[in-house]
């Protein structure tokens, strides 16, 4: 793996297939965004979670923000996506992944926190599928890995 990057081609492609499973499944659309955070955890999720639909208020959308250097994973949804995914399914997802994590294993983290919070959903509403595709609008971006 070449400096600066995150991930093998190999893993990006298990992140997307992931992503894309869980959004064909749920309808709602997934992001993940790996790397450090200035300021307020919280705020900086929803902002970016903002972006990833055009209403964040009634398109769902699901983001898990992910700081290995600073040691934290937050799973961040908008007001529709919370609709159909608990806190306690969002946190379940988190300590997997967590736990994924400290063991060195962050695809493998990544992919099993994407596919609990995509069947945590439940099957999508006909007619609600996520429009757009992974290749050309990936909601996944990357910073440099750090261990837990």
């Amino acid at each position: 793996m070449a400096t600066g990057e995150a991930f093998t081609s190999e893993q990006l492609e298990r992140l997307n297939r992931a992503l894309e499973l869980a959004q064909k499944h749920s309808g709602i659309r997934f992001g993940v965004r790996l790397g450090s955070v200035r300021g307020d955890v919280r705020l900086a999720a929803e902002r970016i979670l903002s972006t990833l639909v055009e209403d964040p208020v009634r398109d769902p959308a699901v983001l898990i923000l992910v700081s290995p250097g600073q040691c934290f994973v937050r799973v961040a949804t908008t007001p529709a996506a919370r609709k159909r995914i608990s806190d306690s399914a969002s946190g379940l997802a988190a300590l997997t992944m967590t736990s994924s994590f400290s063991l060195g294993d962050l695809v493998g983290g990544l992919t099993t926190g994407i596919r609990q919070l995509g069947e945590a959903a439940g099957s999508a509403a006909p007619g609600s599928l996520v429009p757009g595709s992974l290749a050309g609008d990936n909601p996944t971006s990357a910073g440099s890995p750090a261990s837990h």
